[in-house]
């Protein structure tokens, strides 16, 4: 794993509670909230632990978005019971969970356990108290101070590998039937809190690409997502077709080609708002280009973040005198204790993702002669779950 600190490479200390290892098979619970993302994150990673898991879909009320983590601690005052799944013993030996709003539930879980059960939290706004976790993960471009119970990947675990991307082929074989190569898949996000995808770029962007795959003599289908917007969606048509094909995002559609693209595409282009396509993308082996969107610009709260991050960050080597070390340890300490959010860089995973060989900024010449070694995260992280058990490493998925 190209980002993991070496002081990580030991057995992190497990939080207080029975550290005897479960008898027999662990019981695994995956805590799902309304998020895909966060969903295939987790069921990902319990996946490559390689033991059986029950996936606990959860529902909050409303007010959950108001209250912090920090006040609401160990709890499940926040979720609609008539809703969610029941949460009742026997109590899992391993939690595994991806999101802010999963904390306090996996929390609640471990204290009803009396702290035997390994709580294992995926993200930038659930893993930010590494203390209250056996295990944190987070990408190294949320810039989280180094914990020893924190491990950093280079992108989002995904459950992308092997074994899915050949029943995606079989299953999409036809996807670019009789259509010239080299075969291009443009993945496309859409508008968040750091990008904007309107309708001026997207036709923009619609141009560019196809302009890129016409001169390569290939064709081009794209793809959309739940963020990309009905404008954003009719510009994109407008300027791809009827060179290109346009597949517009529908919820629970089994006919969605995303996976199909991933499998079979000779060569993909993702734009760069999506950490978790961007993540899919450069775990399989095709041309990977990022695509960049224009971001939006920094308020004051953004840039404190920002500010608080680069200043906790010791393996900068800023922080030499008493003042600074200091300074260090207080903007350290902000972000451990949930004070203050980093900002999520993603500029850096792309940076980092191009330095390691993974992608490529986007306008190069198109070549998909070559391939590239998938980015596979996955099992390293399982190994360090299957330590907080005394297992042996983990099943082999691929």
């Amino acid at each position: 794993m190209a980002t993991t600190h070496e002081t990580f490479a030991a057995a992190p200390p497990v939080r207080a509670g029975g550290h005897n290892p479960p008898v027999g098979e662990p019981l695994v619970w995956v805590l799902a909230d309304d998020k895909l993302g966060h969903t295939t994150q987790s069921v990902g990673l319990a996946e490559a632990v390689g033991w059986p898991h029950v996936t606990k879909e959860l529902h909050f009320k409303g007010f959950n978005r108001l209250v912090s983590n920090r006040l609401l601690g160990p709890s499940v005052i926040t979720l609609d019971p008539h809703r969610s799944a029941p949460l009742m013993p026997p109590w899992p030996d391993l939690v595994i969970a991806t999101g802010r709003r999963t904390v306090p539930v996996a929390r609640w879980i471990g204290a009803q356990n009396e702290g035997r059960t390994r709580l294992v939290q995926l993200g930038r706004k659930g893993a930010d108290c590494a203390d209250h976790f056996d295990l944190s993960v987070t990408c190294s471009h949320f810039s989280m101070p180094q914990h020893p119970r924190r491990i950093e990947t280079l992108a989002p675990l995904t459950s992308i590998n092997d074994r899915r991307l050949q029943a995606a082929a079989e299953h999409w074989k036809g996807l670019f039937e009789a259509q010239p190569h080299p075969h291009v898949a443009l993945l496309v996000g859409g508008t968040s809190a750091m990008h904007r995808l309107d309708a001026e770029t997207a036709a923009r962007m619609g141009r560019e690409v196809a302009g890129w795959v016409h001169e390569a003599g290939g064709s081009l289908l794209v793809v959309t997502s739940p963020r990309t917007g009905s404008s954003a969606c009719a510009a994109l048509r407008a300027a791809v077709e009827p060179a290109g094909r346009v597949y517009e995002w529908r919820r629970g559609d089994p006919a969605n080609p995303y996976l199909g693209c991933l499998a079979v595409a000779d060569a993909l282009v993702v734009t760069g708002d999506s950490e978790s396509m961007l993540a899919e993308a450069a775990a399989t082996s095709a041309p990977l280009c990022i695509y960049p969107l224009p971001e939006r610009s920094r308020g004051l709260l953004p840039r404190l973040r920002v500010w608080v991050s680069q200043h906790a960050q010791s393996r900068q080597g800023r922080a030499t005198g008493p003042v600074q070390r200091r300074l260090r340890s207080l903007c350290a300490l902000s972000i451990e204790h949930g004070w203050v959010r980093t900002q999520r860089d993603l500029s850096v995973m792309h940076r980092r993702l191009i330095e390691a060989g993974h992608a490529r900024p986007f306008g190069a010449p198109l070549d998909t002669t070559e391939r590239r070694e998938p980015l596979r995260e996955l099992d390293q992280v399982a190994e360090r779950v299957h330590g907080l058990l005394g297992r042996s490493s983990p099943v082999a998925v691929d």
